[in-house]
């Protein structure tokens, strides 16, 4: 049922979404071609939550359960390529192991907070999709380090990001930025979406909220180089 739903309102998406060229916005290249979603959000960088970050989402639907999305910024121009977001229905999340969930953060303060929005999208769309995205998991790595903002190219090794949880866990300034960037109101959004209920996020899912801070290494090792 959950899937059925999760296909329908993104069907919606793919009739009615605004082509993102017609907007005078500096965003510049479009996503992949099999684009059905374009979404706004706010990710902090793990194990640093004063790294604050405004991310555009161009996703695909890839399975009944599955979204893929390529992340870009919103502070350049042109724009660069940040990194990926994969989203999962609650389904598929409940198979994962205690270990794969730890990089996985949930969906649903962002959906009913206002912080994750579809610009431009008719507000009757973006409702039904976001009954369906309120329940959902991401798991997202920004290849262009939070560090790096003044470099040229994407530099160092990717990082992990999450996504808020609660009230007061970002600074109010920088979601003032965002909507009037998009020409939104957070909380006019917020007020929208009051009758779409919060399903419990399911255990393992954002475990910075347990102290858990991940990160990617680099690890050298040797190997035998001969081919054959």
């Amino acid at each position: 049922m959950v899937a059925q739903a999760f296909l329908l309102s993104l069907f919606l998406a793919t009739i009615t979404l605004p082509s993102p060229t017609s907007a005078a916005l500096p965003f510049g290249h479009l996503g992949p071609e099999n684009t059905v979603l374009f979404l706004n959000g706010f990710h902090f960088l793990s194990g640093d939550t004063s790294a604050e970050i405004s991310a555009n989402h161009w996703c695909a639907i890839v399975s009944n359960d599955f979204l893929q999305c390529v992340v870009y910024n919103t502070a350049t121009t042109p724009v660069r390529l940040a990194g990926i977001e994969y989203i999962i229905s609650p389904t598929a999340f409940e198979s994962l192991d205690s270990e794969e969930r730890q990089l996985w953060h949930s969906h649903s303060y962002e959906v009913t907070s206002g912080f994750l929005i579809e610009p431009n999208m008719p507000s009757t769309v973006d409702h039904a999709i976001m009954e369906v995205l309120v329940g959902t998991y991401g798991k997202t790595f920004h290849t262009w380090r939070y560090d790096q903002g003044n470099s040229s190219i994407p530099l160092g090794i990717p990082e992990i990001v999450m996504g808020y949880t609660g009230n007061s866990q970002i600074t109010p300034d920088f979601v003032t930025k965002r909507d009037a960037l998009f020409g939104v109101n957070t909380t006019t959004i917020r007020e929208s979406r009051a009758d779409i209920v919060a399903p419990k996020v399911i255990n393992g899912a954002d475990s910075w909220k347990n102290g858990y801070v991940l990160t990617l290494e680099l690890r050298n090792t040797t190997m035998n180089t001969t081919f054959g």
